[in-house]
């Protein structure tokens, strides 16, 4: 039996393993890289759906405010247990804000929250205003109408392009006008400066544009972690497709580079064993002959003739 061995052929074989080595690394990049764009999207799915969820509880919150406002004996601890419930969603939505896949993300996010803060400081003071306002509840409704004008001046910076062209407007407006107006004159305990239905009216309209711009810079947010998650995954299939085709390249490179090489091929003899042929039962072993004797007779017949 013959066992053949091609020095060549073990060349070949050692000359694969970086190859080998580069498609496994190929495909582990690629598999980390679509698993992270995987979970990018995922992240913000589910930062769009808890916006959603927080403002939609939000605005319930306002209403039932508002509602249990209207009884004089129960005001204040209506407005500090909704006040406070409202707090706790929107910190709720800020920390998703802060575990956003990127830093642009992230402060997108944490710049709408902060919108949906000065929507609900306005819709605040409104309820306060809407309540009836005393001795006790004007110093916090001074303080709420104080704090979402500063909190909105200090976002308006970070906002989009969009976003700054919508602020503008909605300040230009009648209806901010009016508003303003009529919150100053109940922080300085004077009448109102417009009709009731009026200052109901504007209040509406800028508390609807607040959030509308909320929404916008939500949904910006959102569209650009999905954006980031979609370029993560084209970038993961370009460099685990790059990395593949010039792993293949190598090998075939490889693999004519090894055939050029004038190796023989070595043959390594194995010995083998031949199994006896088994002789038929009825075979006798023969008995060793006797010498021939023809070498002697023919002396003694040459011996005669002389």
């Amino acid at each position: 039996m013959k066992y053949l061995r091609s020095v060549r052929g073990r060349m070949l074989g050692i000359a694969f393993i970086p190859g080998g080595a580069l498609v496994a690394v190929a495909v582990v990049i690629a598999v980390l890289l679509i698993h992270q764009a995987v979970r990018t999207r995922d992240t913000a799915v589910e930062t769009a759906a808890a916006a959603d969820r927080t403002a939609r509880a939000v605005v319930a919150l306002q209403g039932e405010r508002s509602a249990a406002m209207a009884a004089p004996e129960q005001r204040g601890a209506a407005y500090s247990t909704y006040t406070q419930r409202i707090e706790s969603a929107i910190a709720g939505l800020r920390d998703y804000a802060r575990h956003a896949p990127d830093a642009e993300s992230a402060y997108q996010q944490t710049t709408a929250v902060e919108l949906l803060s000065v929507a609900e400081g306005m819709d605040r003071s409104d309820s306060l205003a809407l309540a009836g306002l005393d001795n006790v509840t004007r110093g916090a409704f001074t303080s709420a109408v104080a704090s979402y004008r500063a909190d909105l001046a200090r976002v308006v910076p970070q906002l989009t392009e969009s976003g700054r062209m919508a602020y503008e407007s909605l300040t230009r407006s009648a209806e901010w006008s009016r508003l303003t107006a009529a919150e100053n004159a109940f922080t300085a305990g004077e009448p109102l400066p417009v009709a009731e239905h009026t200052w109901r009216s504007a209040a509406y309209s800028v508390s609807a544009r607040l959030g509308l711009l909320y929404t916008q810079q939500s949904q910006y947010a959102v569209q650009l972690t999905l954006d980031d998650g979609r370029r993560t995954l084209a970038g993961a299939l370009a460099a685990g497709t790059a990395l593949l085709l010039f792993a293949g390249l190598l090998l075939v490179v490889v693999r004519r580079l090894v055939a050029r090489v004038p190796v023989p091929v070595v043959p390594i003899m194995v010995p083998t064993v031949h199994a006896a042929i088994p002789r038929p039962r009825h075979a006798r072993s023969r008995r060793p002959g006797l010498p021939d004797p023809w070498p002697l007779k023919a002396v003694f017949d040459d011996l005669r003739r002389r």
